[in-house]
């Protein structure tokens, strides 16, 4: 090359001197920087020989093509390396670190930028100077600043967070934020979740959680108790400046403002900015934030100000202007004082050439825009202009530099006006010419803004006055879904991967079909990268764009597009495009889907694909059939993706969650702890719900799509009762704390605060009342032995009962027609009292019923009597005539209801509830039956027309019976594994709470039959059989346990029932044998065939009064053992026609043993492996009737199983332990141990058909799958119900849960097993595993280990003793 440099051919591609010499500097240059990069990066280069030749530099010649393809194909190569090692090092640390320094970046850049030029405003900066620095050590408002539109409230703030510190005269924090301007800061959750986690990185505080900021009220929540937490450090002062607040878009399941605090605690500083033109944001915040000191108003710069701020920025640009030019400028912006019409004046007057004599400017920002517009179009032409500025406000984000020029390159109208004149340099690649979008860009100058946006920066127009004018201009009519259509077709990559689209150009006048080469739009561009610019602009262009069926299909109803969205931006904004696109879309099938979506919310923390598919598929399989187009399909794909996942799984075979469109409408949670009051705000379809942590959050219950409304903070203890008044806008709470609190529900301020309110003994009975009589406007709190009268407007104290702390009163109520106070003591002391004055009238005890303790009461207002409940079971009603004995009943009376109209009466006790009705004398019993559940009884309301009462109970279990149907059972509803202590109900709207969860299930009374496909078998007892594969369930009957429900599955109905002489205790199912085993309390076992109801055969019990504790069949089913407390029955069974024959007792055997039997398993040869209640494990041989104890598990014994093929045994104990023994050997194999923040022990397991794996079902509603080989867990599966029995299929199995669903599932283990798999990846649990070979090799080891110990230890003993006799 050396040797021809200087000939003719390489001229072109050298540097030369002005007199044609060689310039030999570039020359040397050019080698040294060869040198430096070979001797830096001698990895990086892969060197090209090509032969010399005098066209060598023509690309026909073919030495020089192949150098250029393989040059290319390198460097395409080596920059698809550097991308995926750069994405991979970012996952490698910390993702939330990444994007959040970028937007900490984009924020102070504009900062920087604004502050630039900036003029006037000296005495306002003075002025919010000064109040910050007063506000500093005192509680006080957020500062806000308004003004116009273009007025510089944005140069303002960013001006203040630049003076910040010398206002405050001390070291700060700053976080600001310019809201709107990238993805970010626009919205609401990600922009809380950004702060917090700034202000704890600057005050080195713990990060905040993800599982806490992933919900938007914990977001909120955490953000309110982090300033709380800064402000009691007493540190550096923590200032938040947020500009432009209408530019907040609102997140699904957030409501206004709700966020911001109503007052900012010492060293804490919120200053705000809004716009003061048709904008609900400032009307809002001037709700929130009523002193008119906090408002700052940002007036127009005068005249003198404005003419300095042109000369400021022409002299940024090293411009000036020509006298001519100055008077023009001058005169065409009389005493403008806006800085927006200012900056637009100034970049169109540095277009001027000293000698152009410009035309008059306009004196408006919408002039000035439309003036901008019209210069462009005579520039780059009207139809250029308007699609590039129609495609920037189209698109939801904006548009990156990249995507704007690919659409461009499909817009054939925009090709048209570009190829008019001339024809594209390639016949088979048409593209859009890049210059002429360099052109475009240079003119508009700073009208485009970048934001950081899905991780690009995306083009947008800076200026919202300029968004409206393109729109006005641009995108009316069908302009605007043209935009739509085009960019629906670019990001669904239509026109991609040499895909090529049609068009006609004007100089052939005829049809070609170009590759427009523009970016492919693959859902996932790797395994870890998600196309996220696809996911956030596609529903909205298919919206607009009319494209529904495609939408529907493709979108909204495709599996993989809304597991990629999930995955990869949260559940929230899955929701959010439902939303987006609700307007657009009246389809049932995209409902339930959003339903379903809707109800996995809950369960959904962490990003498990297979957990996500679980809840979808189990949620919508039952729809398959009604709506096969479209949930048919979504599952289809659930299931092909299960087929293909290369790890092992479980795969739902049926619809066993809750369905949507059911009576669950949504499960809404906050960052508080247990719920412990709630108050309904009918007027305003409000819901309040108090908290132990004392937080109050206020939820507007719309259908579907609950918000929160309001975080009212302020008690620091437990609120124990609320009420509303007002027509629902105020409310009253009582807290732990002593105060009482009252609020505006409307702004969610507070007015007042009163000290000492209620006791805080804890010795006291556990009962707190509050109320309010509006029309005296006095509120009564009573609590203990202390009730309290105020003044509902002012707070003043009326009056202060204090009553005997020895004997406190259990129960308080005031009657307004009568003026009256009336409470009950423990021991049995009604009291009246004037509700005015606080003066004693009278004071009796209850004669009729003596040495009774008091334990509930409720109040008739309309009769002026009272109704309490004592411990012993008395129901009283007293009047003020007197007492009189209501009714007994067997336990404590736990709970009183009356309702509203005061016709019914509602009495809990124990596990039962009985229902009276109101007559002349009093009340009367109205149903024979009490309604039972299987635990204490811990709550009860009664509807609003008397038609249903619903009770929940401690078994977690929420019920509703038809009072109009006497007590028959309508539904049942899961608690989601916590009491259901409180109840509330606004029509069909109910409530249902726990004081053990921070999560809350709001329900539908009279929900949508058409969704109820699979209705569930109404066990409560646990105690369930299941035969025919499933199609039939054995469960005692609700309400009469001497009767045994056959529910047919597949139909959804009671197929028989089967009448037993006792309550049933424990089911099995023979099914070869076809017979129905069911012991009673009584003892005896009753046999009933499954295919006839005759000829039913009895078992008697051994001894009388003996219960049966569990039975089992052998695996063969010739063998069935029962279970009493201590003693063993081993039955045969032989087939005979018609039915099978039962032989025996063949052996009975007792335990003698204090602990009694918890679970059994038989065995064909007669070996009976049982299991106590004290954890020992038994193996007895009936034939040599001899006893061998294995080595026994800690806790009780839950459940005992032998494998098919009676080679091993499992057995699983409260303590979340499984042994697996060897039958053989009498030894266990390995011990399996599953540890979570929810694990409560073990309900049920079995072995698969095949004897490799065991299926667990455990009681924090999750089954686990355990290899037999190795006992290693492979699999974990939250199914969002306790499981009650598992019975293994050919490929998988059948189980029964307590919600009343049946599971069936196929279990997938992929041959061999990655050795990357990791089954509790996402999941917060431990699994510990142990092997008997393990422990043994470990024993030796300690023991050899032991050995050398002692033997170095009398060494060490002698050489000591040796020593100190040497001393001596």
């Amino acid at each position: 090359m050396n040797k021809h440099i200087l000939d003719e051919c390489n001229l072109p591609m050298v540097d030369l001197q002005e007199d044609g010499c060689l310039d030999m500097e570039a020359q040397n240059f050019l080698t040294s920087l060869k040198v430096r990069i070979t001797d830096n990066h001698p990895k990086l280069l892969k060197v090209h020989f090509v032969q010399w030749s005098q066209d060598l530099v023509n690309p026909k010649n073919r030495a020089h093509a192949k150098y250029l393809k393989e040059l290319g194909e390198q460097f395409i190569a080596t920059v698809n390396h550097q991308i995926l090692e750069r994405l991979r090092y970012q996952n490698k640390g910390n993702q939330m670190l990444g994007p959040f320094f970028q937007e900490l970046h984009h924020h102070m850049a504009q900062c920087k930028d604004k502050c630039q030029v900036f003029c006037g405003r000296e005495e306002l900066l003075s002025r919010i100077g000064r109040a910050i620095k007063a506000n500093d050590g005192i509680n006080h408002s957020p500062l806000v600043i308004f003004g116009p539109p273009g007025v510089g409230k944005t140069a303002l703030m960013c001006k203040i967070s630049e003076r910040i510190q010398n206002f405050l005269g001390q070291k700060i924090v700053l976080v600001l934020r310019l809201l709107g301007t990238s993805q970010a800061s626009s919205n609401s959750c990600i922009l809380l979740n950004s702060i917090c986690l700034q202000v704890c990185l600057a005050y080195g505080l713990p990060l905040p959680p993800a599982r806490v900021m992933a919900v938007y009220s914990g977001a909120v929540q955490f953000f309110q108790d982090l300033l709380f937490m800064v402000s009691r450090r007493n540190v550096e002062s923590l200032v938040l400046i947020l500009d432009a607040f209408e530019e907040l878009n609102l997140t699904y399941g957030a409501k206004g403002l709700t966020w911001l605090p109503k007052k900012c605690p010492p060293k804490i500083h919120l200053l705000l900015s809004a716009c003061s033109v048709e904008s609900k944001t400032l009307k809002t915040l001037q709700g929130m934030v009523t002193s008119s000191e906090a408002y700052f108003e940002v007036k127009p710069l005068s005249g003198e100000q404005g003419q300095k701020m042109i000369e400021l920025l022409l002299s940024s640009v090293k411009r000036k202007l020509s006298p001519a030019q100055r008077d023009l400028l001058w005169a065409s912006l009389p005493e403008c004082g806006h800085p927006l019409r200012l900056k637009l004046a100034f970049d169109e007057a540095q277009r001027w050439a000293s000698y152009t004599l410009p035309v008059s400017l306009a004196t408006t920002v919408q002039q000035a825009m439309h003036q901008l517009c019209a210069r462009l179009e005579e520039l780059h032409g009207q139809v250029l202009v308007s699609h590039v500025l129609g495609y920037i406000v189209t698109a939801r984000y904006g548009l990156s530099e990249a995507e704007l020029k690919d659409v461009l390159s499909l817009d054939d109208e925009v090709l048209m006006e570009v190829y008019q004149e001339w024809t594209p340099p390639s016949k088979d690649v048409l593209r859009f010419p890049p210059l002429l979008w360099v052109r475009l860009r240079r003119d508009l100058g700073d009208c485009l803004m970048k934001r950081p946006a899905d991780g690009f920066m995306l083009l947008g127009l800076a200026h919202r006055q300029l968004t409206e004018v393109v729109k006005e201009r641009y995108l009316s009519g069908q302009e605007k879904i043209r935009r739509h259509h085009l960019l629906s077709e670019f990001f669904t990559g239509a026109w991609s991967q040499g895909i090529k689209k049609p068009m006609t150009l004007p100089l052939l006048g005829k049809p070609l079909n170009f590759d427009r080469k523009v970016a492919p739009q693959p859902l996932w561009f790797s395994d870890t990268v998600p196309n996220l610019r696809k996911l956030s602009e596609l529903p909205s262009h298919l919206a607009n764009s009319g494209r529904i069926e495609e939408l529907k299909k493709d979108v909204l109803g495709n599996m993989d597009w809304i597991s990629c969205r999930v995955l990869s931006s949260g559940i929230t904004t899955m929701l959010e495009d439902f939303a987006l696109c609700a307007e657009h879309l009246d389809c049932p099938e995209l409902s339930l889907i959003r339903d379903a979506i809707q109800l996995s919310r809950p369960h959904h923390r962490s990003c498990n694909k297979s957990i996500f598919y679980t809840e979808i598929l189990a949620r919508l399989y039952s729809f398959c059939s009604l709506y096969p187009a479209l949930i048919g399909q979504l599952c289809h794909q659930c299931t092909r993706w299960f087929n293909a996942y290369p790890h092992p799984v479980l795969i739902p075979l049926c619809g066993f969650l809750l369905p949507p469109g059911g009576p669950l409408q949504e499960m809404l949670t906050g960052y508080h702890k247990g719920i412990t009051a709630i108050e309904w705000s009918s007027n305003n379809k409000l819901l309040i719900v108090g908290s132990q942590n004392g937080v109050l959050v206020v939820w507007g219950m719309q259908e579907r799509e609950s918000q929160v409304v309001h975080i009212l903070t302020g008690h620091t203890g437990e609120v124990r009762c609320v009420k509303t008044f007002g027509q629902g806008n105020y409310a009253i709470s009582a807290s732990k704390d002593r105060t009482l609190r009252r609020w505006n529900l409307v702004s969610g301020k507070e007015k007042y605060v009163i000290r000492d309110g209620i006791s805080t003994d804890r010795k006291e009975p556990y009962f707190c009342c509050l109320h309010v009589d509006e029309k005296k406007k006095i509120v009564y709190s009573a609590s203990g032995s202390k009730i309290n009268a105020w003044n509902l407007e002012t707070a003043e104290a009326i009056f202060h009962i204090v009553g005997n702390a020895r004997d406190p009163w259990l129960w308080a109520t005031v009657f307004s027609s009568s003026s009256e106070v009336v409470t009950l003591s423990k021991e049995g002391l009604v009291s009246t009292w004037d509700a005015h004055t606080g003066k004693s009238r009278s004071k009796h005890c209850l004669s009729s019923v003596k040495e009774e303790t008091w334990t509930s009461g409720a109040s008739l207002q309309k009769q002026g009597r009272i109704i309490v409940g004592s411990h012993s079971g008395s129901l009283l009603l007293i009047s003020p005539k007197g007492s009189s004995l209501l009714e007994k009943v067997s336990t404590a009376v736990q709970l009183l209801v009356v309702s509203e109209d005061e016709s019914l009466l509602a009495a809990g006790f124990g596990k039962y509830v009985r229902v009276f009705l109101a007559d002349s004398k009093g009340f009367h019993r109205f149903m024979a039956v009490d309604l039972e559940h299987e635990s204490t009884v811990e709550a009860a309301i009664i509807g609003p027309d008397n038609n249903v009462i619903v009770t929940g109970s401690l078994d977690a279990f929420i019920q509703v019976w038809s009072l109009s149907e006497q007590g028959t059972l309508l539904d049942i509803f899961d608690g989601m594994g916590s009491p259901g202590n409180i109840l509330a109900c606004c029509g069909n709207t109910l409530v249902s709470a726990s004081r053990n969860s921070s999560s809350f299930s709001v329900w539908d009374l009279a929900y949508n039959q058409k969704h109820k496909l699979s209705s569930p078998f109404l066990d409560r007892t646990g105690c369930a059989a299941v035969s025919h594969n499933g199609n039939y369930v054995y469960f005692p009957k609700i309400g009469d346990k001497n009767k045994i429900t056959i529910w047919d599955s597949v139909e959804g109905e009671d197929h028989d029932i089967l009448d037993a002489s006792n309550e049933v205790r424990c089911l099995e199912v023979a099914e070869q044998m076809k017979l129905l085993f069911a012991g009673l309390i009584s003892g005896t076992v009753l046999v009933f065939p499954l295919n006839s109801r005759q000829d039913v055969m009895c078992i008697p019990p051994p001894e009388a009064k003996k219960s049966v504790k569990c039975m089992a069949l052998s695996r063969g089913e010739e063998r069935l053992v029962i279970a009493y407390d201590n003693i063993v029955l081993v039955m045969d069974i032989r087939p005979e026609d018609p039915c099978p024959v039962i032989d025996g007792p063949t052996y009975t055997f007792y335990t003698q043993l204090p602990a009694l039997i918890s679970s059994i398993a038989v065995l064909t040869n007669y070996q009976v492996v049982y299991g106590m209640t004290n954890g020992e494990v038994f193996i007895y041989e009936c034939a040599k009737s001899k006893v061998f104890p294995l080595e026994a598990p800690q806790g009780k014994v839950t459940c005992l199983e032998v494998s098919h093929k009676e080679q091993w045994a499992v057995s699983s104990s409260q303590e979340s332990l499984l042994y697996l023994w060897d039958l053989e050997l009498c030894k266990w194999k390995h011990t399996l141990t599953f540890e979570s923040a929810f694990s409560r022990g073990i309900q049920c397991v079995c072995f698969s058909k095949d004897d490799k794996y065991v299926y667990s079902g455990l009681k924090d509603q999750s089954i686990l799958v355990w290899n037999v080989s190795d006992g290693s867990l492979l699999a974990v599966q939250f199914v969002c119900a306790t499981v009650n029995k598992i019975i293994s299929t050919a490929d998988g199995f059948i189980a029964t849960t307590r919600h009343g669903y049946l599971i069936r599932e196929r279990f997938q283990c992929p041959q061999p097993i990655s050795a990357s798999y990791d089954p509790l990846k996402n999941i917060k649990a431990a699994c510990t595993i142990k092997t008997k070979k393990q422990e043994e090799i470990l024993v030796v080891v300690r023991k050899q280990q032991g050995d050398s110990e002692k033997v170095e230890e009398k060494q060490n003993s002698t050489n000591k003793i040796s020593q100190v006799c040497a001393i001596i």
